[in-house]
C-alpha cells in the first residue's frame, strides 16, 4: 500500500448537512404526499440518499502500486493504474480517467479522488503512479 486516507464532506462542512437532509427528508414527505405510501417515499428518500453518499458518508481512498479505490459503505469504485489515460487535478482533487480525451462521459467514468487534508501526497503519488500518462 503506497497511500491511504478518508474524507467526510458532511463531517467538515455541517452547514451543507443540514440542507442535504433536509432536502432528503423533503423528498420522502413530498413523495408520502404525492404517492399517499410509506415506501415510495423511502424509495424516493432512500435513492437520494444513495445519490448523495459521497457527501453524507465517509470516503476511503487506497492508493496501492496497482490500483486507486475510492470507497463507502455502499459502494466502492476500483480502477488500476495502467487503465488511467488522463489526469485532471482541480482545487477539490484529481480525476483519474480511463478515456484518452476529455468528453461528456468523464463523469461516468474513472475515479475522483479528493484530497482532504493530503493535497501533497495525493499529487505525489499520482504523478509517481501514472507517469505512463505524463
Amino acid at each position: 500500500m503506497i497511500l491511504r486516507w478518508r474524507v467526510h464532506l458532511a463531517k467538515e462542512q455541517p452547514q451543507k448537512l443540514a440542507v442535504v437532509l433536509g432536502a432528503v427528508a423533503a423528498t420522502g414527505v413530498l413523495a408520502l404526499g404525492w404517492y399517499g405510501s410509506l415506501l415510495p417515499a423511502a424509495l424516493m428518500a432512500f435513492a437520494l440518499f444513495g445519490a448523495l453518499s459521497d457527501f453524507l458518508l465517509p470516503m476511503n481512498y487506497t492508493f496501492t502500486s496497482t490500483h486507486v479505490s475510492a470507497s463507502t459503505a455502499i459502494g466502492k469504485r476500483l480502477m488500476a493504474w495502467k487503465d488511467v489515460r488522463n489526469v485532471y487535478a482541480d482545487d477539490q482533487g484529481v480525476k483519474l480517467s480511463p478515456l484518452a480525451r476529455h468528453s461528456r462521459l468523464e463523469a461516468y467514468r474513472g475515479v475522483y479522488v479528493r484530497f482532504g487534508d493530503k493535497r501533497a501526497e495525493v499529487l505525489e503519488a499520482v504523478k509517481g503512479l501514472t507517469e505512463h500518462v505524463l
